[in-house]
């Protein structure tokens, strides 16, 4: 059995008005037209609905039972077509996202709050976790999207260019070291060290930049947080080398940091998400603001 949408909004309409010129002025169709469809509907189920008098139209006796189950039937239809449309205008629901640890720390929160203004239906799960795990996060869809270092040999991923980190030297306010107009991959070489661990995007650059300078990062110490090598810094046992966005080194005190001279210390911030994949709306409004800020960040940068 074959029925249509339409032939039940036919049916359903006609029974409203007791009239066809009317029903078919609804329903924007020429009177044939519909006539037409309610032919088929009726030869479709096998039955007549409606007795046809010079003037008027008027139910069978099975078309007034039947017609409460096929006008609940369009309004249910016309409710989850409104349901659709708000969803597809409306951000809500669940924003889950992976994030370099600097980059959650630094740019997020703020991005957070003021998305949470505007639309205050919307939850967050952020994966604040190191460069490899973002891409795997995205590509097994536990995330909606990530932040990480731009890494296009992954080419089964799309990547969106969003800013660049540059990292820094990170003394303590009172070491002379920290007074030098000219920080080099030599120069810290011969310095007691803080570094990332290896395996995150930070000790990877770190290693990569050292060995073209052709020297060797040997670290005096290892630490998985920046929180704990600004804290080692702070305490005078070394130099550490971070993300100058990390909040770690912008908001503490008693340390200054200096960039460092030569290439192979910035770092290029992209967004990934799987090819061909549709965020949902609250991820995509979210992604969007995103992009909006990282343009924001690259123009400030250059002026």
């Amino acid at each position: 059995m074959h029925v249509t949408l339409g032939q039940i909004r036919a049916f359903v309409t006609v029974a409203s008005t007791g009239n066809f010129t009317r029903a078919a002025d609804l329903l924007h169709l020429s009177q044939p037209a519909l006539t037409n469809r309610i032919r088929q509907f009726e030869d479709t189920l096998g039955l007549r609905l409606f007795d046809r008098h010079t003037r008027a139209v008027e139910l069978t006796t099975l078309g007034r039972d039947l017609l409460p189950t096929f006008r609940r039937l369009c309004g249910d239809f016309e409710t989850a077509v409104a349901k659709a449309r708000e969803s597809a205008t409306r951000a809500k629901g669940v924003i889950r996202l992976a994030c370099l640890p600097s980059c959650a720390a630094s740019l997020l929160p703020d991005l957070i709050r003021d998305f949470l203004v505007e639309y205050p239906e919307v939850n967050f799960i952020v994966r604040d976790v190191i460069n490899s795990q973002v891409a795997t996060l995205v590509r097994s869809s536990e995330v909606d999207f990530g932040v990480s270092v731009r890494d296009e040999t992954q080419s089964d991923l799309d990547w969106t260019a969003l800013f660049n980190d540059n990292l820094h030297a990170v003394y303590r306010v009172d070491d002379p070291r920290g007074r030098a107009q000219n920080v080099t991959a030599a120069s810290l070489a011969r310095q007691p060290l803080i570094l990332m661990t290896a395996g995150s995007s930070v000790r990877d650059m770190v290693d990569k930049a050292f060995s073209a300078a052709g020297v060797v990062a040997e670290g005096a110490c290892e630490v998985n947080y920046i929180t704990t090598a600004v804290a080692l810094v702070q305490a005078g046992l070394g130099v550490a080398v971070l993300p100058s966005t990390a909040v770690e080194v912008s908001s503490q005190t008693g340390i200054v940091s200096r960039p460092i001279a030569g290439s192979g210390f910035t770092r290029d911030i992209a967004l990934v998400q799987r090819k061909g994949a549709t965020l949902h709306p609250g991820a995509a409004a979210f992604v969007a603001r995103l992009e909006a800020t990282a343009c924001i960040q690259k123009l400030s940068a250059a002026r």
